[in-house]
């Protein structure tokens, strides 16, 4: 399978349910979940304030694609419905190439919803057209499966994806060395880079 655009929003609705401002929606992601985890692309800042510009990062780290693969395969054992996994994509870059307006909206972020198998997921963005005609795009801003047992929360502007599942599957996640991952309380707020 490959993806396929969804014709319409339904399975997307659970998130607007949610009741979240956005901006919480968007960047932390759904609540509920038994726990928490951050994937952090960049390490944390030292302190308030500080900009990215002021440190030298590691370029030899997996890239944010390869580390929510990872966390992807961790979390493919904790879903009855790996087959069947949804993932919205920002409209927000001008490289996408969607012959669609997007489909699934939350005040102020507008997205295209994709419906494929967990295994598709190495395909997002990929180079061979015939299994991503869509241009060049971000990372899923979202991804979940059918069961909703995990979900994986992308947004353009934090450093970081977060991840809410099953207590083991986090412990999983977070003592995975191929990543850096640290648990995280949805009830409090991350650092942030300047």
């Amino acid at each position: 399978m490959s993806f396929e655009l969804c014709r319409d929003a339904a399975a997307a609705k659970w998130l607007l349910e949610q009741g979240l401002p956005w901006y919480r929606l968007a960047g932390r992601g759904p609540v509920g979940f038994p726990s928490y985890a951050r994937v952090r692309f960049i390490p944390d800042p030292s302190f308030p304030g500080q900009k990215t510009s002021d440190v030298d990062f590691d370029q030899n780290a997996l890239s944010e694609k390869e580390q929510v693969g990872v966390a992807l395969e961790v979390l493919s054992r904790y879903t009855a419905t790996p087959d069947e996994c949804y993932f919205c994509m920002w409209d927000g870059w001008g490289t996408i190439t969607v012959n669609s307006a997007p489909n699934f909206k939350i005040p102020n972020r507008d997205y295209w919803l994709f419906r494929g198998t967990l295994a598709d997921y190495a395909d997002w963005n990929g180079d061979d057209p015939a299994r991503w005609p869509f241009g060049d795009s971000p990372d899923p801003a979202f991804i979940w499966p059918a069961d909703r047992a995990w979900c994986v929360t992308n947004d353009v502007d934090p450093h970081f994806a977060t991840i809410g599942a099953d207590t083991d599957a986090i412990g999983r996640i977070v003592v995975d060395q191929r990543i850096d991952a640290v648990l995280d309380d949805p009830e409090c707020e991350p650092p942030y880079w300047d």
